[in-house]
């Protein structure tokens, strides 16, 4: 799993600016109704440089199928698949079979959630033992819109004494409405060791910003205790 993904990045300039600033991980959206699209040949080029930095690939996938999401991870080298879409146990097992590392999104509805709500969520991909990643619901749009969990739901459900030892240790991240002036108080209500942003590191909205990512991720290190060694932004 990674620690702090940029996800929706679309330009070389984005991943070293990503590997500059100490993020570990970039997403490569495969949705065509997204505003972060990439199509192959151009995923391909910006995977290859994240490789080349050590960053982790992370394919993003909502409607594409079993076959095409496995073909397009394999061409491209991807270090996992995040299942954004309507994605089955069953769909995910096939692509854990075929040696694919698996991130399933968790769509949790925005408003006031109890722990018991997010369990139904979380419970049926437990077994599995894939990472997932708790993003906000927001139709067939895939996430990337800025919508923000409730964050002290998550962190009730994370450390609820009733939870079964599979789910206590299942290893999950946060995303949905972040940036760099509220992912220290999202880590620190909810526990999360992983972040994931997409929106809240953009200016105008498809953009990715140098210094957004920048302030992005210093505010996850500071909140996790850890110094940053990564160069300053010009």
């Amino acid at each position: 799993m990674f620690r702090i993904k940029i996800c929706g990045i679309r330009e070389e300039s984005d991943v070293l600016t990503v590997a500059a600033a100490g993020a570990d991980a970039v997403g490569l959206n495969f949705h065509p109704a997204s505003i972060r699209f990439l199509d192959e040949a151009r995923a391909a080029r910006l995977a290859a440089l994240a490789h080349s930095l050590n960053l982790h690939t992370v394919g993003v996938f909502v409607s594409l199928s079993l076959s095409e999401m496995a073909a397009t991870a394999e061409r491209l080298g991807l270090g996992a698949v995040q299942l954004h879409g309507d994605q089955t146990v069953e769909d995910a097992d096939w692509l854990g079979q075929r040696g694919f590392q698996v991130i399933r999104a968790i769509r949790l509805p925005t408003g006031k959630l109890e722990p018991a709500n997010i369990g139904r969520h979380v419970d049926p991909w437990v077994g599995l033992g894939c990472p997932l990643l708790l993003d906000a619901a927001v139709g067939g749009q895939g996430g990337g819109l800025g919508a923000r969990l409730d964050w002290e739901a998550i962190g009730r459900w994370a450390s609820e004494p009733s939870r079964t030892d599979s789910a206590a240790t299942v290893t999950w991240g946060l995303a949905g409405g972040l940036d760099s002036r509220v992912v220290g108080e999202a880590i620190s209500l909810t526990g999360a060791t992983a972040v994931d942003v997409a929106s809240g590191v953009e200016e105008p909205r498809g953009s990715k910003s140098r210094s957004r990512i920048f302030a992005f991720v210093d505010a996850a290190r500071d909140a996790w205790g850890e110094r940053g060694t990564a160069d300053s932004p010009p």
